[in-house]
C-alpha cells in the first residue's frame, strides 16, 4: 500500500510540475482544464493498473509464490506493555480525514445558508445577498450583494463572468479535487493542483468575456473596483478572484506557435508515466532454463506434529530447551528428500533454541502481517533474489524462520536448509525486504503475541 501511496505521489507531483513548466502561460484554457482533470484520475489510477507481459529470456532467476500458511506463535505477553504506534497513526490520519469533512460540508452550508432573496434573471437563479460580499458563483447559483441589481438589472460583464462558472461547471472540478483531498490530504501535489484549477477557471471566465467584444480596459477597471472587498468562502469563484495580475497579463496575451508542441509534450508524458508507474506482471516461461525458486505450500500437520509442538510451546514459555529437540529434529529430517537426508543438520549452541516445527491450526491465533501485504512481498522478495551466483544443479530448498516480536518488530531471520550458500541468500534478502519495517503483530486469544514466520523456499537449477 505505502508503495501505492508514494507512486500516486510522484506522478501527481510530476504532472503538475508539467503543467507549470509547459501549459501555465499559453493560451489554451479548455485544453488545460482537460490536462488537469485527466492529470488527477490518471495519478490516482494508474498505480493499480496491472499489465501482463511475456516471460524475458534473459531476465533474473524468478520467484513463483503460493500461498504463504506457516505462522507460529511462540509467545503471549500477559497485556499490552509498548504502545502501538501503527494504531495512533492510522487513528491520527482517520481524525484529518474527518476534519477535511466537516470543514468541507460546514463550507458548502455557509453557502446555502446566506440570507437573501432568490430571483430568475435571464433564465438563471441568482441570490440578492445582504451581506456585504463581491460577486461569485457556486453550483448553479450566482450570489451577489443586492446592490449589484439596480434597476432590476446587473452590470452583464459580472453576470455573466459567474454564469461562465456554472455553465463551465467549475465547481465540479473543485468539489472532485476536495474529496481527493480528503482522501489523500498527505498528497502536497493537491495544493498545486487547485491553485492551477481555480487560475484556469478565472481565465476561461474572462475569455468568454473578452470574446463578446467587451473593452478590456473597462472590464479591468471593473475587476480593480472589486478588489477592497473581502471574502471567506471556500469552493467558490468568486468575481474578484486574487490572482488578479495573472489574469490581466492572461486577458492580453496572444497565442504562442508553440501550442501545438507543447500539447504533444503534455499528452506524451501520460504514455511515459504508463509505462512507470503500471504494476508489470511477467508470465513465467515453462522453458525458461534460468533458476526458479518457489515458495510452497506447508503440508497437512501429522498427530506427532501436534503432539511435539504442545510440548515445545510448554517447555518454551519456560525459557529452556526443551526435551523434546532430539524428536524435533527426526521430525524435520523426514521432511528433507530422501537424497538429501546425509546432510548433516547444524548444531546448536548451549541453551539455544531450536527453530520450532509447524503448529496445529488455531482459531484463536491471528497470524503476522507484511505492512505492505505479502503481494508486496513477493514481489520485492523475487526482485532481490539473485540466482547468478549458483553453479548446482538440480532441486535445492531452504526454510526461512522470520522471528517479530509482540510489537511487530523483526527480531531474527534464520534460514534451514542443505545449501549454505542458498541459505545465506535466503536471509540476506529476506533482511533486505523487511529492513525497518514494522509488522501488524500477531494475536493470540486478542492479546499481541511474538511470532516466527516461516517461507518454505525451494529452487530447481537446470
Amino acid at each position: 500500500m505505502l508503495t501505492i501511496i508514494f507512486k500516486i505521489i510522484l506522478c501527481s507531483s510530476l504532472l503538475i510540475g508539467i503543467y507549470y513548466l509547459f501549459l501555465q502561460r499559453e493560451k489554451m484554457f479548455r485544453f488545460n482544464r482537460f490536462y488537469l482533470l485527466l492529470a488527477l484520475v490518471f495519478s490516482y489510477a494508474i498505480p493499480f493498473v496491472k499489465i501482463n507481459l511475456p516471460a524475458i529470456s534473459e531476465q533474473k532467476s524468478q520467484l513463483i509464490f503460493d500461498e504463504i500458511q506457516t505462522q507460529e506463535l511462540v509467545q503471549t505477553t500477559a497485556q499490552v506493555s509498548n504502545f502501538n504506534w501503527i494504531n495512533l497513526i492510522i487513528l491520527i490520519c482517520v481524525l484529518i480525514s474527518i476534519s477535511l469533512i466537516i470543514i468541507t460540508i460546514n463550507s458548502i452550508r455557509k453557502i446555502i445558508n446566506l440570507k437573501g432573496k432568490e430571483i430568475n434573471y435571464q433564465n438563471q437563479k441568482v441570490k440578492l445577498v445582504e451581506k456585504n460580499l463581491p460577486p461569485f458563483s457556486f453550483w448553479n447559483k450566482i450570489y451577489l450583494n443586492k446592490s449589484y441589481f439596480q434597476n432590476q438589472q446587473i452590470d452583464n460583464r459580472i453576470f455573466q463572468h459567474e454564469k461562465t462558472h456554472i455553465v463551465q461547471k467549475h465547481s465540479l472540478d473543485i468539489l472532485f479535487l476536495e474529496i481527493l483531498r480528503v482522501i489523500s490530504w498527505f498528497n502536497p501535489a493537491l495544493y498545486f493542483y487547485k491553485k492551477a484549477m481555480t487560475d484556469n477557471h478565472e481565465f476561461l471566465a474572462d475569455e468568454s468575456i473578452i470574446q463578446q467584444k467587451n473593452n478590456v480596459k473597462d472590464y479591468q477597471t471593473l475587476i480593480l473596483s472589486e478588489i477592497l472587498q473581502t471574502q471567506n468562502l471556500n469552493l467558490t469563484h468568486q468575481f474578484n478572484y486574487n490572482n488578479t495580475k495573472k489574469r490581466f497579463i492572461m486577458m492580453t496575451t496572444k497565442k504562442s506557435k508553440f501550442e501545438k508542441t507543447k500539447k504533444i509534450v503534455a499528452v506524451s508524458a501520460f504514455a511515459g508515466l504508463s509505462l512507470l508507474f503500471v504494476q508489470k506482471v511477467y508470465a513465467q516461461n515453462s522453458k525458461e532454463k534460468n533458476a526458479v525458486a518457489v515458495l510452497t505450500k506447508e503440508k497437512d500437520y501429522t498427530e506427532s506434529q501436534r503432539k511435539m509442538m504442545a510440548m515445545y510451546k510448554a517447555e518454551l514459555k519456560k525459557k529452556r530447551k526443551p526435551r523434546g529437540y532430539d524428536y524435533a529434529e527426526k521430525v524435520i529430517m523426514d521432511t528433507i528428500p530422501s537424497n538429501n537426508k546425509k546432510a548433516k543438520m547444524r548444531k546448536l549452541k548451549e541453551n539455544e533454541l531450536p527453530i520450532p516445527p509447524p503448529p496445529p491450526p488455531a482459531s484463536n491465533i491471528t497470524a503476522a502481517q507484511f505492512p505492505e501485504g505479502l503481494d508486496e512481498f513477493r514481489q520485492t522478495f523475487a526482485n532481490k533474489f539473485d540466482a547468478s551466483g549458483f553453479k548446482e544443479k538440480g532441486f535445492i530448498k531452504s526454510i526461512l524462520y522470520i522471528s517479530i516480536d509482540e510489537n511487530g518488530k523483526t527480531t531474527d531471520v534464520k534460514a534451514e536448509g542443505d545449501n549454505q550458500k542458498f541459505n545465506n541468500e535466503a536471509v540476506r534478502v529476506a533482511k533486505a525486504v523487511i529492513a525497518d519495517k514494522i509488522w501488524k503483530s500477531a494475536t493470540e486469544n486478542e492479546k499481541p503475541a511474538a511470532t516466527v514466520f516461516k517461507l518454505p523456499i525451494a529452487m530447481n537449477f537446470q
